[in-house]
């Protein structure tokens, strides 16, 4: 007998054997990582304000002092996430710096893959655990990955613990049980709402404990009485955690007394999304996994199995009471953003179901008729994306690419649920099927993933349109400011500014800017601010900064150098003391008074004397028959009213007269400065009355200049 006639057995395998093994997953693994790698690299700047700036501002001085701070002023580090994106602000360049940021949070999220690797194959074969890693890259979770938000850590970090804590309750040894714990306590650090593995932790523990050789010892020698006693010493343990949970949760005491209903409706909608974007099949497949009786003896799958039930109830339980808290205190939305956890999960658990060789048909059939009502009983939202629910993704393109209503893309759904289902009853086919069942899991596998990656593209695709409708309306470079100043101090100085997201932008792109600062105290976070107001009438302001730089935004005009102005903006280099040139107070960035009767406009020099024009106008708004508003112009010498703003105290001229709708009226009259003009609009119009989506009410437009004399 040769030795070639010798069979090698099936477990012998040579080192080319494996590599040989390695090359469909390696190739797998390349191609999705070339897909979510572009996602990064298209992205042109952030969206998400406040969120993506506070995140930047923390991380950026914890590179420069390695303390956190925003704006200068020292911060709680709210996430370890700022620690772990600090080291790309050491490059000098914004853009590069934010380039690299946008790489390292898709390198460090798609570590999720290893853990989910290893819990993987603790329960089914290396090839099933190369599936669930690989799928653990394609949920919707990755829709966050080029965002600075902590669920780029947070994904990855979850994958750990519960890798950590499937080991612990399988009874591994007490050095796993440290680690999980050790886990648990970290993950805090990372996202206060990874307080739920804890919480997942410590019920999957109990309810392993009751099921297990001591619990089934505790109870051999009860009655029916102990055990209804047992019941309600638990339910009176509830109701105390509960009044201790609401007496430090204001979220939890609103939520659980008054809206527990909206609760459970909007935890139901954040599982649908999920369901959706795992492709559904993952999903009804996963949750039958958490029972098999041929499993009960494997204290492996015992611990998955109840952990993976405890953390859908937690996870579950906080998107529901946040979701509802929201919808109180903000607005109403679908946050299956604070479910993304669970995806990997349920992808190892659907590998588990159709790794047994008798799954339980009561589970399949629980599990479908869940599924089965999280997909069709709920509407899809079809925001271009939806950003608290990227899994509506593959709804979103069939509405996009197909023009497909929610009916039909409710009746799409339903079809894939019924394929869904007839996969998941393989297991019970008793017939020899040969080579089919492993090919129509295959291509059950393939289509899940196209299914998962297509609506996680649709998401992001949507969020990289934003970015760059954002980066086209954005003064180029970006930088400029950073550019103009040398990267020296500048303060920014506007006023009526509000929530507007073109300053967030040019704050995080212009890193010498240290001061978000306005007249009027509307200037928006993260992070601390300060009115400067008159320290004089001639215009001098108080706290000056000692800054060389000035960025001016939305009429106010200082003393100095001015270098660029970009639409609104304009960099100054100023002297010291400051002094503003001009201003105006309560009128919007788009020149209107709105929302209010009452507007000024100051000139402080350096001219004394000279022309000032004003115009007050009405030309947006048209409308035949519509009777005109009067107008009251107060001027006269700057004066400061208890709130140090300019005011006119004793107004050497006044005009009145009637403004029509669709006109305008310029006043001139020579006059020594510092000088301010007063306007009152008796009538304000709303803006729906005249055909436009704007809803404010509106006074009228207005303007000033002083022009000084020869």
């Amino acid at each position: 007998m040769t030795d070639a006639s010798i069979e090698r057995p099936a477990g012998d395998r040579t080192a080319l054997d494996r590599f040989l093994a390695l090359i469909p997953v390696a190739a797998g693994a390349i191609v999705i990582l070339m897909i979510l790698f572009w996602e990064a690299a298209v992205r042109k700047t952030p969206t998400i304000f406040v969120d993506e700036l506070k995140w930047a501002q923390l991380s950026r001085a914890i590179a420069d002092t390695g303390r956190a701070a925003q704006r200068g002023e020292p911060a709680s580090f709210k996430s370890l996430y700022s620690f772990v994106i600090a080291p790309a602000w050491w490059l000098h360049s914004t853009a590069a710096a934010y380039t690299a940021v946008k790489y390292l949070n898709m390198t460090v999220m798609a570590c999720a893959a290893i853990p989910m690797w290893f819990l993987a194959r603790r329960l089914v074969s290396a090839n099933a655990a190369a599936i669930a890693a690989l799928g653990t890259l394609c949920t919707s979770a990755f829709f966050y990955a080029p965002f600075l938000l902590p669920e780029v850590l947070a994904y990855p970090t979850f994958c750990l613990c519960a890798y950590l804590c499937v080991r612990a309750l399988a009874g591994d040894g007490r050095g796993w049980v440290i680690a999980a714990v050790c886990g648990c306590v970290l993950a805090v650090a990372v996202r206060t709402q990874l307080v739920c593995i804890s919480a997942a932790f410590a019920v999957a523990a109990a309810v392993l404990w009751v099921i297990g050789p001591r619990g089934r010892k505790l109870r051999a020698g009860w009655s029916r009485s102990d055990t209804a006693g047992a019941a309600l010493l638990c339910l009176g343990a509830l109701i105390l955690l509960n009044a201790l949970i609401s007496h430090h949760s204001n979220e939890w005491a609103v939520v659980t007394q008054t809206y527990r209903s909206r609760m459970w409706r909007l935890a139901l909608e954040a599982g649908s999304a999920l369901v959706i974007g795992l492709g559904i099949l993952p999903a009804i497949a996963g949750l039958a996994s958490l029972w098999l009786p041929e499993r009960k003896g494997d204290p492996g799958w015992r611990a998955f199995a109840a952990f993976t039930g405890a953390a859908i109830f937690a996870f579950g339980a906080y998107t529901g009471i946040k979701a509802a808290y929201l919808s109180v205190t903000f607005g109403t939305f679908v946050e299956e953003r604070n479910l993304i956890y669970l995806a990997p999960l349920l992808i190892v658990g659907a590998l588990v179901y159709f790794s047994a060789r008798r799954p339980s048909p009561v589970a399949l059939v629980t599990s479908s008729i869940v599924c089965g009502w999280l997909v069709l009983g709920y509407g899809y939202q079809l925001g271009y994306p939806y950003f608290e629910a990227p899994g509506y993704g593959i709804a979103v393109m069939a509405n996009r690419a197909f023009h497909w209503d929610q009916d039909t893309i409710r009746l799409a759904l339903a079809a894939m649920f019924v394929v869904s289902i007839v996969v998941c009853a393989l297991p019970f086919v008793r017939r020899p099927l040969g080579l089919v069942r492993p090919a129509v899991l295959g291509i059950a596998a393939l289509g899940i993933a196209v299914w998962a990656l297509a609506g996680e593209v649709t998401s992001a695709r949507g969020a990289q349109a934003a970015a760059t409708q954002l980066d086209a309306n954005l003064p180029q470079p970006l930088d400029w400011v950073d550019r103009l100043s040398g990267g020296s101090g500048v303060t920014y100085l506007g006023q009526m500014i509000g929530n507007d997201i073109g300053l967030a932008l040019t704050e995080f792109w212009n890193r010498s800017i240290e001061h978000i600062w306005t007249l009027d105290g509307t200037a928006p976070g993260p992070g601390a601010t300060l009115t400067p107001d008159l320290a004089r009438p001639d215009g001098t302001l108080r706290f000056d900064p000692g800054l060389p730089y000035v960025l001016t935004d939305n009429g106010v005009s200082m003393i100095g150098k001015t270098l660029k102005t970009n639409g609104s903006l304009s960099l100054v280099r100023v002297t010291h003391p400051w002094r503003l040139r001009e201003t105006y107070l309560g009128r919007s960035p788009d020149g209107w008074i709105a929302n209010r009767h009452d507007g000024t406009y100051a000139y402080f020099g350096p001219a004394k004397r000279g022309l000032l024009t004003v115009d007050v106008s009405r030309t947006g708004l048209c409308a035949p028959g519509k009777p005109p508003t009067r107008v009251t112009l107060r001027i006269g010498p700057v004066a400061l009213n208890s709130q140090r703003a300019p005011v006119v105290t004793h107004p050497t001229t006044v005009r009145r007269f009637l403004l029509p709708f669709c006109k305008h009226r310029p006043v001139q009259l020579r006059t020594t400065a510092p000088v301010a003009v007063e306007m009152h609009v008796d009538d304000l119009a709303l803006g729906t009355d005249f055909g436009l989506s704007d809803t404010r009410e509106f006074g009228a437009q207005f303007s000033g200049s002083f022009k000084p004399s020869r």
